[in-house]
Parts: structure tokens; sequence; C-alpha cells
């Protein structure tokens, strides 16, 4: 029995020195682990800290903009006390990409060739900030803020005088041309020695003979193209749509009594004038420019987009966005993207710009604006740069080449 006895009692402190040794494995590695967690957590407060300090400072760019609108811009911005707003306006021709990545937390321009260049490095728009605008609007590397629009504006006297309607196809916009030549001087009229206008216009027709499709061709071909006999053949629709062909076209507008003879070297005051005259059955000018129109001349034309023979899976509104972008992380960026994109900010900008807003339901500054959310909305291609923008945006001296080329041949 007492042998017994003794080795219960051998066995049972083995059992306790086991228990104990498993209870100070468990509290060692409950400790060794709190201490892992802790580190984690010092090593997450502090990367946290240093963010929302480094996030303090929101570097702002703006490029190309007017001064109006570079103003503008910045009130929609909050002023708060822990952030210190660091605004630039970079230089005309003094844009580095690199540069601009590596130093801002925001950039404000016209969407074009610098944001698609951009494209690849930007930050995404908060979901939150897309949903309030049209779907064929959303961007989540370059979001509108406000769009101008390339458009064209009929004589409401001459549509009454040879009872037609706005057209709604290209083949249309023709046959009205040729009926609006019995009523006035020069059917079709711009301004074409103005060098966005013209090449904006080019563009405007090949969206509406070739689409979407076609338009993305050209601004590719032409960002690589020397000069017009570098892209004047290549085929933009996959059938027979060349600027040839285009240019060939317009050649044939003069002789057929479509348009004034040097329309190509018209300039504003020659367009205010056949207007103010009323020898205009339509012009193609941009909305923005629209605006600088007297009230006692525009009120006699109606605005409407380019007429397509296009569908609208295949089109997309030539209409030039104020836009923003985020480079960076900065957590104040995306509060303040938020800032430009509510009922009220979205309603004040329209009033302030007398262009169209990108939210759904804010007010636009008149029927004009709202037709061109409208018409934005209502392709799939949603607003697309001009060729301008989209093309000549850091290439001024190209643009000018272009187009004196271009008058060259139609003249």
């Amino acid at each position: 029995m007492s042998k017994k006895s003794g080795k219960n009692k051998k066995n049972t402190k083995k059992f306790e020195i086991k228990k104990l040794f498993n209870k100070k494995t468990i509290i060692y590695s409950i400790s060794t682990l709190c201490a892992i967690l802790l580190i984690i957590g010092i090593c997450v407060g502090v990367k946290i800290n240093r963010k929302r300090k480094a996030d303090r400072t929101v570097r702002v760019a703006f490029y190309g903009l007017s001064q109006e609108m570079t103003e503008l811009l910045k009130a929609q911005i909050p002023q708060e006390e822990n952030i210190i707003l660091d605004f630039d306006v970079i230089s005309e021709g003094d844009f580095d990409l690199q540069i601009i990545k590596a130093k801002y937390d925001m950039l404000f321009t016209w969407n074009g060739e610098i944001t698609s260049a951009l494209s690849g490095v930007a930050e995404d728009i908060p979901a939150k900030v897309l949903e309030t605008i049209p779907s064929s609007l959303r961007n989540k590397k370059c979001i509108p803020i406000v769009l101008d629009h390339c458009e064209l504006a009929f004589s409401t006297e001459v549509m009454n005088k040879i009872k037609l309607e706005i057209p709604m196809s290209y083949k249309s916009l023709t046959d009205y041309l040729n009926t609006a030549k019995g009523a006035v001087f020069s059917p079709f009229f711009c301004n074409g020695a103005e060098n966005r206008i013209l090449i904006d216009f080019i563009g405007a027709l090949v969206m509406a003979k070739g689409g979407l499709s076609s338009y993305d061709k050209l601004i590719e071909e032409l960002r690589k193209a020397e000069n017009l006999e570098s892209v004047i053949d290549v085929v933009l629709d996959g059938q027979n749509l060349t600027l040839h062909s285009i240019l060939d076209e317009l050649t044939t507008w003069p002789k057929e009594g479509l348009t004034h003879p040097a329309w190509f070297n018209g300039k504003g005051n020659d367009l205010l004038f056949f207007a103010e005259d009323k020898q205009l059955s339509c012009f193609f000018t941009l909305l923005s420019e629209h605006r600088k129109i007297p009230y006692n001349v525009i009120k006699n034309y109606e605005s409407s987009l380019m007429p397509t023979d296009k569908n609208a899976e295949n089109y997309g509104l030539i209409a030039p966005a104020v836009s923003v972008m985020l480079l960076s992380d900065n957590s104040n960026s995306k509060r303040y993207v938020g800032a430009f994109f509510t009922e009220d900010a979205q309603t004040l900008l329209s009033d302030k710009t007398a262009l169209a807003p990108v939210h759904y339901r804010a007010q636009a500054y008149d029927r004009q604006a709202d037709d061109v959310r409208f018409w934005a909305a209502s392709c799939k291609g949603g607003a697309q740069p001009d060729l301008y923008y989209a093309v000549y945006q850091r290439r001024p001296d190209d643009l000018i080449k272009m187009c004196s080329e271009i008058r060259n041949y139609v003249r």
C-alpha cells in the first residue's frame, strides 16, 4: 500500500509540474502575443499619426484654367483650422508630368491629353462622389466638374421660314443647309480663322459621321502626327471615313452655296456680323463662346448637338470638362473632392460659369446648360474632350501648323 501511495504521489507531483509548465507556457504565449500586438499597435499608431500630419498639408495645382475659374474652384475648398492649403497655378507650357505627380495632391484642369497621361498614376475618385453623377460621366481617375460643349446654333427665324426642325442626323443636316440657302447668304458659318474652332469643327464632323470609335482613332493618330499629310489618309471607321473625305466634302460646301466662300478665314466679328444681319441658318461654336454673343443676337438661335448618323452606343458628346484628379492618397483631398459634387455646389458652379453641371439634381444655369448635361448622360461615351484639349493641350505650335495646312487644303 505504501509503495502504491508513493507512486501516486510521484505521479501527482509530475502532473502538477506539467500543469504549472503549461500554465507558464500559456502565460508566456499570451504575454508575447500582447507584446507583438502592442508593437504593431504602436507602429500603426505612429504611421497613422505621421499620415495625419502629412495630410494636414493639401497641395493643389491648377493648369490651363482662367483666373476666374481658378478662383471659383479655390473658393469651393473649405478653409479648415488644422489644414494647410497650398495652391499653385502652373504656367502654360511649364507642365512636367513627373513633377506634378510627385508634388501635388489634387489637380484641376481641362480633361484632355494631360489627364489621359496622368490617369495611370492617379488615385481613384471616391465611389460616393461618382454616384452623384450619371454613369456615362463616371471616370474613377478624372471626374468632370462642369461641361462646355461644341454646339451648332440654329436660327429660329430661318427654321420658321423654311418650315424645318433642327436636323437629327448628319444627312438631314446637309439637306437642311441646302434648303436654307434659299433663305440666307451663308447657311453654315464658323470662325475658322480661330485654330480651336477649326480643329474642333473637324473633330465634330468625324464624331457625327463615324461615331466615338472614329473620334478616338482620330485622337490617337493626331497625337503622333507631324503634319496633315501623315494622317489625312488614315481610315478612321474601318470603311471609308478619313480626314481626306471630310476635307474634300468641306471644299464643296462653298461651291454648293452651303457656306461663305472664305469661312475658314472667318473671325468672331464676322460671325457676329452675319448673325446680327440674319444671314446665317446655323453656326458652329462652343457654349462658352455662345455666352459672349450679345443677347439681342443669340436669343434668335437654338443650341443643339452636332447631328449624327450613329446611335448612342457609338457616340460621345464633345463637351470639354473642367475636371479634377487625385494625385496622392491624401485623405483630406478625397474629402475636398466631394465638396464639388453636392447639389448646392454644382448649382453654384453652373450659375457662376454658365456651363453645364454634372450632378443629377443640380439646377443648371439655363436650358442650354441643362441640355448639355442631358445629352452627355444619354450617350455611352458621355462627355468627350474636344480635339483642342485631347491632342494640342501642350502642343500649341503643332496646332498652328495643322490648322494652317487644313486651311490651305480647303481654300
